[in-house]
């Protein structure tokens, strides 16, 4: 009878307390002391890694006049940058001598209130080079890179055709990462260039605007809202995708 009662106590045993499984890897792992569980890696291997940094627009702020040589003249305020047509080209560049070369973004609104050449030509470093993102040259329409081998933004394979309005705010955004420039206008890419060998410069005319600057030709035009930030670098075996 005994024996019996023991039977049925285990039997009873079995079905509320089922014997655990193996535990998995991760378990495992979240189960041992001084063991942190293995977290899924981002899908954007160049996030950001640091906020917005805003580029004040105020007399005494960031940027200052680039000096061409027959600039018109340049306002400053709190809310933006007025730039007035020059002869042919007016524009500001950045104050500060520590903008990063690789792994940044910076972006800005800029608006043509007069005349139709390119109203937003900004410079900027990549590596050893530098290049302008040139939005409504060559009598209005153009946008591209400037220059590649030599090439410019009218010219290489970033060619491409936009109609802007006068008086229209558009967002301007470009990227450096290790492998590539992208530039957009109102979040639309208009510009995905490998960096591979290629060489990049500016033209020759545009040297007063670096390492970081924006110029516009034989229009008037404003800046606001400008601004920058770091981004991660990718990991090596990352690189290449």
């Amino acid at each position: 009878m005994f024996c019996r009662f023991l039977l049925i106590g285990f039997l009873i045993g079995l079905i509320l307390f089922p014997a655990a499984g193996p535990l998995s890897a991760q378990q495992t792992q979240s189960a041992a002391p001084g063991k942190t569980v293995p977290q899924t890696p981002s899908a954007d291997k160049t996030a950001p890694v640091s906020r917005w940094i805003s580029l004040s627009t105020a007399a005494n702020g960031a940027w200052e006049p680039c000096n061409f040589g027959g600039d018109g003249e340049v306002h400053f305020s709190a809310e933006r940058i007025e730039m007035t047509a020059g002869d042919p080209l007016t524009g500001v560049r950045l104050k500060q001598d520590h903008f990063p070369r690789e792994q940044f973004e910076i972006e800005l609104q800029a608006r043509r209130t007069e005349g139709f050449d390119f109203f937003c030509g900004l410079t900027f470093p990549i590596g050893k080079g530098y290049a302008s993102f040139i939005l409504g040259g060559w009598s209005g329409g153009v946008v591209g890179l400037s220059s590649i081998d030599g090439q410019d933004a009218s010219e290489n394979d970033t060619t491409t055709f936009k109609t802007f309005e006068n008086g229209r705010w558009y967002t301007v955004r470009v990227r450096v990462d290790q492998q590539r420039i992208r530039c957009w206008i109102d979040d639309k890419v208009f510009v995905d260039q490998p960096r591979g060998e290629h060489e990049f410069t500016v033209r020759s005319e545009m040297d007063p605007s670096l390492p970081v600057g924006i110029a516009g030709f034989q229009v008037t035009s404003e800046l606001r809202n400008l601004r920058w930030r770091r981004l991660a670098a990718m990991p090596e075996s990352n690189a290449g995708e």
